[in-house]
């Protein structure tokens, strides 16, 4: 009946004493403050708090009293973990209370700094093990915190009040661990729950728990030896979560881990960029911005002596462009990033092109084009195994550039187009992962996304081939370049030569004798010369000469006939599906079927350059020429990919005034007898070149027309 009338009473006043007294002599005489039965112990914490409520400031009681009453105080919140009971909404508005007339403070009138500790602790734990019962009592989500500013009368709130008042009262370096150790989320029994009431209780009180913490935390910085606690070591962590949540606590923290920075230990100096890093990388905080002089010694780890640090360092480049603005430390930034693509160290050098090619596809913040041509140089590199991460890497932002162009993104650029121009030079590397036979894989394969179109394609090769070091000031494209490529599409043509006249004798030889055997096993030795491993390869070609499935050399045969771009994938997809169950020679046969293919260049190819010289509104001057002398390098290898395109061709020749007619007649000349031409069309154009051209053009004249008389014969 107490328990229920009292609260009705709300009116403060010491002439309700005579009246409540005998209720409070009761409640101390019979021992009610230590009952163990659930039920009369709450009746009797109500009663208790409404008679401190009512009677407030002077209720009467012994500091023996108050003590048994705040013992049994801590009792109902420890309670408070069993959100099923039936008395848990009278237990959440016993708090409530509590919180409301700040009973708790008298704890420390009374001397019970140990109760104090005491009530902490189970605040944080009973929000840690009922949280999940808490998150659907307190609707809990991201925005918990602004919720509790808007309805403090609940749990959450009553609890972060409570400890805010106390702590502003009378702190302690006992109660600030007890907060710090709820902020720390690696820990085994963290809780969001019981993170976000610490974060509550230090926003509540910024400027008492101030002083404490930044002595701990400075101490843990300057001198951790002589700090007796065990959250020493956690303290990056806590400087971490409590800048996050009240940074203008920290102002005469931060500063001091410049010291970690430049400390003669290593691991201090690791642990402290990781960390450094870190905290630059809070989005919307601009701390390289707020302390400069941090940001400064950060740079400088990234020429320190030590390579772990500096590898660090690298790492952190990369958060931090992505959550900092540009600007003036940005830039400083990169700058020092770019610096570590020349390190000494190969472990630098390679998380350094990392940082760039990630940073490259990034669409928040891009790096800045030059720096992608500065990573191409580490294609480079003298160590393998730089240029091989450098060149995987590489080739994943050359995709994402490629894409982006032909979307209307991005324009084409002469730093990304570096990186083809450094797979070309690997050409001339001697290690077995590089060389023509590698380089040529990742041309056929690699070099473009699978999606890309062949006029996509094309169109990057004439941008290539329009910045010639020798015809453009801003030239990137060598006769080095010029070469490698050469060299690589000299060596498919060689293949499929090699491979037409094996299975143009394996057709008309079905016996084969021992004069033929020797005969294939110099064919096979010939183009094993092709394959990055010729004794493997060499034994493969021998596994699979006993192959008699008709149909798998048929493909064969029809892919190398097969100009076509698309229709070249689909015969090799085809291939591919046939041979799935050859285990043994299957990666070698994937190997030789994407050599026999046109997929560098195919009659596509070639007919988009045709059309770029028909239509000829070049916006650069180089570009006509750039087609020009691509498709010069493409049918001097493959003649047979002008098939197709003849009537295009015979335009481009027969056009008055033409400034590339040698090289078209030289073309003529290779690739006459491999397509189809109506000889008495362009035979008058080339009698009056015979005629009337340069001695050199009627050579070419002549050899033109020899060889068109032999394709119209066959055609």
């Amino acid at each position: 009946q107490a328990a229920s009338a009292l609260p009705k009473l709300k009116t403060q006043s010491d002439l309700l004493k005579p009246a409540i007294k005998p209720l409070s002599d009761s409640i101390l005489k019979h021992g009610l403050l230590r009952q163990n039965d659930k039920d009369v112990r709450l009746l009797v914490a109500i009663c208790v708090c409404e008679i401190l409520r009512i009677l407030a400031p002077n209720p009467g009681f012994r500091d023996e009293d108050f003590r048994d009453i705040f013992q049994l105080l801590l009792g109902m919140f420890a309670e408070l973990a069993d959100t099923k009971s039936p008395y848990f909404s009278r237990r959440v508005e016993l708090l409530e209370t509590i919180a409301k007339f700040n009973f708790c403070v008298l704890m420390l009138d009374t001397g019970s700094e140990n109760l104090v500790m005491k009530m902490f602790t189970i605040f944080f734990s009973v929000i840690r093990y009922g949280s999940s019962s808490y998150m659907e009592y307190l609707c809990f989500s991201s925005c918990l915190l602004f919720l509790l500013k808007e309805h403090p009368s609940n749990v959450f709130g009553a609890m972060s009040s409570i400890m805010s008042l106390v702590f502003e009262e009378k702190g302690s370096q006992a109660l600030i661990e007890v907060i710090l150790q709820n902020l720390l989320k690696d820990e085994k029994d963290a809780s969001p729950a019981s993170f976000l009431l610490a974060v509550s209780v230090i926003q509540g009180c910024c400027q008492a728990l101030q002083p404490f913490v930044c002595r701990f935390l400075n101490c843990c910085i300057l001198d951790r030896n002589s700090v007796n606690s065990e959250l020493k070591e956690s303290y990056h962590a806590i400087i971490f979560e409590i800048f996050q949540c009240a940074p203008q606590m920290l102002i005469a923290v931060i500063p001091n881990l410049t010291q970690e920075l430049l400390t003669d230990q290593v691991d201090v100096r690791i642990t402290a960029i990781k960390f450094v890093g870190r905290l630059f990388s809070i989005p919307g905080r601009h701390v390289a911005q707020e302390y400069h002089h941090l940001f400064i010694e950060f740079l400088n780890r990234f020429s320190d002596k030590s390579a772990e640090v500096r590898l660090n360092a690298v790492l952190c480049a990369k958060p931090f462009c992505l959550t900092n603005p540009p600007g003036e430390q940005s830039v400083a930034l990169l700058t020092a990033l770019e610096g570590r693509l020349l390190d000494f160290d190969d472990k630098v050098r390679t998380q350094a092109v990392a940082v760039v090619c990630d940073l490259a596809k990034s669409n928040l913040r891009p790096v800045p084009p030059e720096m992608i041509a500065q990573a191409a140089k580490r294609l480079r590199d003298k160590k393998v195994s730089v240029r091989k991460k450098a060149l995987k890497m590489l080739l994943d932002v050359y995709h994402d550039y490629c894409i982006k162009c032909s979307e209307g993104i991005s324009k084409l650029s002469i730093d990304f187009e570096q990186i083809p121009c450094g797979i070309l030079m690997l050409c001339y590397h001697k290690d077995t992962e590089f060389g023509p036979q590698n380089i040529e894989h990742v041309l056929e394969e690699d070099l473009f996304p699978i999606s890309l179109s062949v006029e996509e394609r094309t169109r990057h090769w004439l941008f290539l081939f329009s910045h010639l070091v020798s015809a453009h000031q801003n030239g990137i494209f060598s006769s080095a370049h010029e070469r490698a490529l050469t060299a690589v599409l000299s060596k498919k043509k060689r293949l499929q030569i090699e491979m037409q006249s094996y299975l143009e004798f394996r057709t008309h030889e079905k016996n084969i004798s021992g004069r033929g055997e020797e005969r294939v096993k110099k064919l096979f030795a010939k183009m094993s010369t092709c394959f990055p491993t010729t004794i493997n390869a060499e034994e493969c070609f021998h596994k699979l000469h006993v192959v008699k499935d008709v149909d798998l050399f048929n493909i064969l045969k029809e892919i190398l006939v097969e100009v076509k771009f698309e229709s070249s994938q689909i015969i090799k997809d085809n291939f591919l599906r046939k041979i799935k169950d050859m285990h043994s020679i299957f990666e070698f046969l994937q190997s030789l079927v994407t050599q026999c293919s046109f997929n560098i260049f195919s009659a596509d190819h070639v007919s988009c350059i045709l059309y770029h010289l028909s239509k000829g509104n070049f916006r650069e001057a180089n570009l006509k020429n750039a087609c020009v002398t691509l498709l010069m390098i493409i049918v001097d290898a493959f003649p047979l990919l002008l098939r197709g395109s003849e009537e295009q061709f015979c335009i481009l020749l027969l056009e008055e005034k033409s400034l590339f007619c040698n090289e078209l007649l030289q073309i003529l000349v290779k690739a006459g007898r491999h397509i189809s031409l109506n000889l008495s069309v362009i035979y008058p154009f080339l009698e009056g070149i015979c005629l009337n051209g340069t001695r050199a053009q009627a050579k070419l004249a002549i050899s033109a027309i020899s060889e068109l008389i032999v394709s119209s014969e066959q055609f």
